[in-house]
């Protein structure tokens, strides 16, 4: 495999038949299916088989690196290309019809890993009927290489890649199947003759968890859709659409004040994360805003914040905007609203002020995390991973910050407080007077 196999081109065609792989025989695993993605990149690149052996080939390493693999990841890689030439799978499309049937094969028809120059090497050949849809497909999902490289989940995996074939598609709904063909192509096990299992623990153990991962590391947005016969689901289906994107050459960090001002109204930071990447920092920061009028608003009170910020999101009305009596309005009443002076009351200014001061406090304190060295910030990290644990701490900041996503919104938040307390020996509160600022780190007496 040559060095420009791992930094080429990120978006990858994949054959639609390759995407909603069922075994048969064995389970099909994350790391193989990863590594089967870069393997076809390979094959593709080559054009052909070596002379020699009739084979492609290429460092075994290679292929590792090609999807982030680890060091360790090398042994149980061996384990899965050898189930490759073994374990029989039915080829199908997400899509009835969209491709030609042909009968079930193994993922390779071939593999060999063998020593070269002190170096392991994999060579492999694919069934026939499968060779030519992997080098050149007709129909195909464009997905992309450094995105499936992030996936810790068969699941998370297979879903994206069925997903990205419908992300452009009209209807940006993927095809309606039943439940239980989902099963084995997202869990990646045989389905048994006898099925045990319930759809609720299905959609409990494997599809939101899928879901969830797809959110998270892809550039989709990923939303389950049941459809019952009378009381219970019996089919699935999933509407696709893609993450809004900042414009290339206005890229911006995330603006923390915005998750910042969410959490301290009552929205979870999970959730919080989830509606600001998948409604875009615009409309999102529209959204709290009502909300926070909302909240000051005399008369009953929400019953849930989470559920009317997303119905705000969403587009749904809630409210009615209050009208003003005629006697309230008095002699201005034929006074335009322009020609009207706005009056903020006490409350208004002093929201207004906490709000500007939050800004300009976070985006301080994230310039100097942001600016020490390594060494520092190791020690910064693993000093708020110990305070996490010890606060029992939401599962998704702690599965980012041992992911080392320290820049993720979820992280960012805690690790900026945790750094404020740490260098300026307070808690996170709205100082009064100007901000205290550390021109070294070293003047705290922390690292």
């Amino acid at each position: 495999m040559h060095a420009d196999i791992i930094s080429g081109p990120d978006k990858v065609e994949k054959p639609v038949s390759t995407l909603a792989m069922v075994p048969k025989t064995g389970a099909i695993t994350r790391i193989g299916r990863q590594a089967y993605t870069i393997m076809m990149l390979v094959a593709r690149e080559q054009g052909t088989e070596q002379e020699d052996t009739g084979m492609f080939a290429a460092p075994l390493n290679s292929i590792i690196r090609g999807f982030g693999g680890s060091k360790g990841t090398l042994e149980e890689l061996k384990r899965h290309l050898r189930s490759m030439v073994t374990h029989v799978v039915e080829w199908q499309s997400p899509s009835p019809g969209e491709t030609v049937e042909w009968g079930a094969c193994a993922l390779l028809s071939e593999v060999r890993l063998y020593k070269k120059n002190g170096e392991s090497w994999l060579s492999w050949a694919y069934p026939p009927t499968l060779r030519q849809e992997m080098l050149s497909p007709i129909r195909y999902a464009q997905i992309r290489r450094s995105t499936i490289a992030q996936f810790r989940s068969h699941a998370g995996l297979a879903l994206y890649e069925i997903c990205a074939r419908y992300k452009d598609n009209p209807s940006h709904l993927t095809s309606k199947q039943h439940w239980l063909w989902w099963l084995p192509v997202l869990t990646g096990k045989p389905l048994p003759n006898e099925v045990k299992t319930e759809f609720r623990f299905f959609n409990r153990d494997t599809i939101k968890p899928a879901v969830e991962e797809v959110n998270e590391v892809s550039e989709l947005v990923v939303t389950a859709k049941e459809h019952k016969v009378g009381r219970t689901v019996e089919y699935l289906q999933f509407e696709v659409r893609m993450k809004q994107e900042v414009p290339v050459g206005k890229s911006h960090p995330i603006d923390l004040t915005k998750l910042a001002r969410a959490h301290q109204i009552g929205i979870d930071p999970e959730v919080a994360e989830d509606l600001f990447i998948r409604y875009g920092e615009l409309a999102f920061a529209k959204g709290i805003d009502r909300l926070e009028a909302r909240l000051g608003m005399p008369g009953k009170p929400l019953l849930s914040r989470h559920a009317y910020l997303k119905a705000l999101l969403s587009g749904r009305a809630i409210d009615k905007a209050p009208v003003e009596s005629k006697s309230a309005r008095g002699a201005g009443e034929g006074d335009s609203v322009q020609d009207r002076p706005i009056i903020k009351n006490p409350a208004e200014l002093r929201q207004a002020k906490l709000q500007e001061s939050e800004s300009e406090r976070v985006q301080l304190v994230r310039g100097e995390i942001e600016s020490l060295d390594d060494l520092s910030l190791h020690v910064l990290l693993n000093d708020l991973t110990v305070k996490l644990r010890k606060r029992n701490a939401n599962p998704s900041v702690m599965k980012r910050l041992e992911e080392g996503k320290w820049q993720s919104a979820l992280v960012m938040g805690e690790l900026i407080r945790h750094y404020w307390k740490q260098t300026r020996g307070t808690d996170w509160m709205v100082p009064e007077g100007p901000l205290p600022k550390v021109e070294r780190v070293e003047q705290a007496g922390l690292f």
